[in-house]
């Protein structure tokens, strides 16, 4: 099994390395710099990373190759709520990259800082409580002890766990770390996660976290 990915850190990717990893399943990880992308992208399903090589086929989609990560490392589940509720957390960490995206772009592709800063302050304003807030919602109405997302350890606490530290983790411009003191519940989960040896312990996570 491998997983190709840019030369950097992100969620999109790290959480199937976290998945295979949780489970001692190997696989062998290929970063593409960044400058040599636009040579290369023709050459991957859809022009996108990430990517899995498996069985001498190649797939793409962060959601497929989410899915099929949790499945082979046991972290998916097989009730149909759970499964709802796993897939839900997943499109929302997708949904609320989407909505930071336009103040990224504007940073990285354009070199427009102040459209940058602009675009990230209208997203503080109308989405980063909110979108957060719908997380810590479905956390309420989907655990009993808001531990696990499923009340058991599955790929959903790891993209959840990714997320947020991502937007706690001061890479983002302009968002202020402590802001999920707002969202009382949420943070003492991922205050909890942080702390969860079978996750911390692993290679990624303190590869993820020491880089930052």
């Amino acid at each position: 099994m491998k997983l190709i990915y840019f030369d950097f850190n992100f969620w999109r990717v790290d959480i199937l390395r976290l998945c295979l990893s949780y489970s001692n399943i190997s696989y062998k990880y290929e970063r593409v710099p960044r400058q040599d992308w636009q040579k290369k992208k023709q050459s991957f399903p859809f022009g996108q990373l990430p990517v899995l090589i498996y069985d001498n086929n190649i797939y793409a989609h962060t959601h497929s190759l989410a899915i099929f990560c949790a499945q082979q490392a046991n972290l998916y589940d097989n009730d149909k709520q759970k499964i709802l509720i796993i897939n839900q957390v997943l499109d929302w960490a997708n949904d609320i990259t989407i909505k930071i995206a336009p103040s990224i772009r504007a940073a990285m592709r354009e070199k427009n800082y102040e459209k940058s800063k602009r675009l990230r302050k209208e997203f503080i304003k109308n989405d980063l409580l909110v979108w957060f807030s719908y997380l810590e919602q479905l956390l309420k109405r989907s655990s009993s002890e808001n531990k696990f997302f499923t009340d058991k350890f599955s790929i959903a606490d790891i993209i959840a766990w990714r997320v947020i530290y991502w937007f706690t983790s001061r890479k983002l411009d302009h968002i202020d770390p402590n802001f999920l003191k707002e969202l009382p519940k949420l943070k003492n989960y991922y205050q909890n996660l942080m702390s969860f040896e079978s996750l911390n312990n692993l290679r990624e996570f303190k590869e993820i976290t020491k880089a930052d």
